[in-house]
């Protein structure tokens, strides 16, 4: 198994390093045009991380995406390509690669499947802007 991967790091360098983010990657065609409004994080609830975890994983991986939404929420028949974050588990294997896991269909908060046996992870958390500090 690898060494911890990931460390904490202050407020003072996350936010630097989210201004370089910022200064770097201009809005894409269907984000508003100021820096300051596009797409900066996601909030995933404790319960979404946590069945995640409960998968029997390593540890979870954070693919970029760029997927189709309709009022902030991910949607197919969305309009409006927007940034968004998926996690996905990871089971480190004998050799000590990283590979995203395949687990059993999980259910939602609600008590219903979530998707389908052999999800790939989450998404759809709640953007920000729109759920962000104020």
């Amino acid at each position: 198994m690898p060494k911890i991967a990931g460390r904490f790091f202050s407020k003072a360098e996350i936010d630097k390093y989210r201004g370089e983010f910022k200064k770097k990657h201009q809005p894409l065609a269907h984000e508003p045009k100021n820096p300051d409004e596009n797409r900066q994080a996601e909030y995933f609830s404790r319960e979404i991380l946590q069945q995640l975890l409960d998968t029997g994983c390593d540890g979870l991986r954070i693919y970029y995406g760029v997927a189709p939404e309709t009022n902030g929420e991910i949607d197919p028949a969305g309009t409006a390509m927007m940034r968004r974050l998926f996690l996905v588990p990871v089971k480190i294997d004998e050799k000590g690669n990283g590979r995203d896991f395949q687990f059993k269909a999980i259910k939602s908060a609600s008590g219903e499947k979530d998707g389908t046996p052999g999800d790939g992870g989450a998404g759809g958390g709640y953007p920000c802007p729109g759920f962000c500090n104020p």
